[in-house]
């Protein structure tokens, strides 16, 4: 990406618009409390590794210390990314 912002800058920004991230945050709650007659969720979240911890070298897809995480429910490091899933009983 030719234009990717530095890490600092990317920070300000965010800052920036801070309170409209946490107003448009409680606005789909709302929503979604609103939609749903249950009230009842299930969290869950996985890893989704993008190589073996010994190519994290040779890795093209990502680079960078923030994608090593550790899964302590499955005892192991991974390298790659952790999806959060929201989903309601029904």
């Amino acid at each position: 990406m030719p234009a990717m912002l530095s890490k600092s800058r990317f920070n300000r920004r965010i800052h920036a618009i801070f309170e409209l991230i946490t107003n448009l945050f409680f606005s789909i709650a709302e929503v979604l409390k609103r939609i749903n007659i249950s009230s009842e969720y299930i969290i869950d979240s996985f890893p989704v590794p993008v190589c073996e911890n010994i190519r994290i070298s040779r890795s093209r897809i990502v680079k960078g210390e923030q994608y090593r995480d550790y899964k302590p429910s499955m005892r192991k490091y991974f390298y790659g990314f952790t999806v959060q899933v929201i989903a309601t009983v029904d």
